[in-house]
């Protein structure tokens, strides 16, 4: 193969020329000879239609992996990782082709990274990642709220002061687990169904063709993926990819009495019904330790108007127990936060007009129906591809019909939508 350049990497100065370059690699880094004889084998985890793998089921309803479906896949460094188990089964197998092909000599036994193959990162915990995120927002918000301290004297106040300060930021930052999953500060790897063999610098395009794509043994990792129901990330191609899909991957979710009809409700819950909780929880946590950092609050009290005499007086801040947050904050004051909170990290998808009817109709369905329903049906008003503001089928619906935005007057052209993004999702 003739010698190719491809200078993009997280270094790189210029919006032109890295945009240049990226587009580059997107067009010309797999030969198209491999895209040929492989078709399907490469994915663009990058791109919308494809960013959510694992993540979303056919319905577009965003998920949480089951922890016990997590299997440990050994590794010669004798630190663990982990897949999701049909997964970890099958990399094993790709594994052990890929040894007894360097045994015999079948491939190069001197590749610098393609030899021998020592799986680098599995399963990550989406909720760790979840608390990092929301700690790192807590201390944000701590930081204004310190030098502002008579603004919050208990917890409704906290929450306002929270709220007010995330929703004045220049960037939407997620605050509910569906919200967080949704976003870029979450990847695929939270689903079970990638690993990374190697550590790789994603962001330099020279390293990974010259690297991996161009060497030799890449040929034949290309084949045993096919083998064992993979596909491999373009942008990060030694990132590999169960393949719901295929018939390979098929045999061994079948070991496990699972297929690719049932495996999203026997391996992930959604998350959504999870969103209001874990929000109350992390409030209150947030609050009850800014108390115990600054338990007190400034008051004042003019004694005497002649003299122009004023008492000023610290008075306790509260804490606020388990009990005292489900007795007070309960489901009503849930559902109404939970609409406002969801609009936010859609970028304001619905006018105020159009939320409060959200809200209403929500709050007739937790009176008739209980929370479960009126949460699915608040969750209904967010889903699919259609409201989501940078895929394409949404951009142009909603620029076509921008007064058509409710979640009930469009719901047949969003399943339509979600069964057409169904045929190349998975």
């Amino acid at each position: 193969m003739a010698f190719r350049k491809f200078e993009a990497n997280n270094s790189t100065r210029g919006s032109r020329r890295l945009f240049n370059q990226r587009g580059k690699y997107r067009n010309e880094a797999v030969p198209a000879r491999y895209i040929k004889r492989h078709p399907g084998l490469f994915r663009d985890f990058w791109f919308i239609e494809n960013m959510y793998y694992g993540r979303i089921d056919p319905q577009h309803k965003f998920l949480i992996l089951k922890p016990e479906k997590l299997k440990a896949l050994g590794s010669q460094g004798g630190e663990a990782l982990f897949l999701v188990d049909f997964f970890a089964d099958a990399v094993s197998d790709f594994l052990a082709v890929h040894k007894k092909a360097v045994s015999s000599s079948k491939i190069q036994k001197n590749d610098d990274i393609l030899s021998k193959l020592d799986p680098f990162r599995g399963h990550v915990r989406l909720l760790s990642d979840f608390d990092l995120h929301m700690k790192k927002l807590r201390d944000r918000v701590h930081t204004q709220m310190v030098s502002k301290p008579n603004k919050v004297k208990n917890f409704d106040d906290f929450v306002d002061f929270f709220l007010t300060e995330i929703y004045n930021s220049d960037e939407v930052t997620p605050v509910t687990l569906t919200g967080f999953i949704a976003s870029r500060f979450s990847g695929p790897l939270s689903t079970g169904l990638f690993l990374d063999l190697v550590e790789l610098d994603s962001g330099d395009d020279d390293a990974k063709v010259a690297s991996v794509i161009d060497r030799p043994n890449y040929e034949f990792l290309m084949r045993n993926c096919i083998n064992h129901g993979f596909m491999i990330d373009y942008n990060i191609p030694t990132r590999l990819c169960a393949n719901l899909g295929s018939a390979e991957m098929s045999s061994y979710m079948k070991l496990y009495d699972t297929n690719f009809d049932a495996v999203f409700e026997d391996y992930y819950d959604q998350s959504y019904p999870l969103d209001h909780d874990y929000f109350m929880k992390y409030m209150r946590n947030f609050y009850n330790r800014y108390v115990a950092l600054r338990p007190h609050f400034k008051k004042e009290r003019t004694i005497d108007k002649k003299n122009n005499k004023i008492l000023r007086y610290n008075i306790k801040r509260q804490r606020i127990t388990k009990y005292e947050l489900n007795l007070k904050y309960e489901e009503k004051y849930r559902i109404k936060l939970y609409c406002k909170l969801r609009n936010y990290e859609t970028e304001q998808r619905y006018s105020d007009a159009l939320l409060d009817s959200m809200e209403q109709n929500a709050l007739k369905i937790l009176d008739g129906q209980g929370l479960d329903a009126a949460l699915a049906y608040i969750n209904n008003q967010f889903i699919g591809f259609l409201s989501d503001p940078y895929a394409y089928n949404g951009f142009v619906y909603m620029k076509e019909n921008p007064n058509d935005t409710t979640g009930q007057k469009t719901s047949d052209l969003l399943r339509r939508s979600v069964a057409d993004s169904r045929k190349t999702f998975y």
